[in-house]
């Protein structure tokens, strides 16, 4: 995030690239360790990704009303530790 300016959309580009480069590898080496090959690998993965952009701001919306539940800042600025 620190190549984010500070306007909105560069935000959300940044912060999409960063969860698509780390999570969509992770799950494409999931699925072809199921058994997954060719064709469903890719439309698996794909859907995946896809997925992961939609659901991404109203899952990041879900955990700041946990995080205030709690009492911790929004945007996991604070480490979600009982030692901390």
């Amino acid at each position: 995030m620190t190549r984010a300016s500070e306007h909105r959309g560069s935000k959300l580009l940044w912060d999409s690239i960063a969860l698509i480069s780390f999570q969509v590898p992770i799950y494409a080496a999931i699925i072809a360790f199921s058994g997954a090959s060719g064709d469903g690998m890719v439309r698996g993965t794909l859907g995946a990704a896809l997925m992961m952009l939609f659901l991404g701001r109203p899952y990041g919306a879900f955990l700041n009303v946990v995080r205030k539940l709690f009492g911790l800042p929004p945007g996991g600025d604070k480490l979600m530790s009982l030692n901390s």
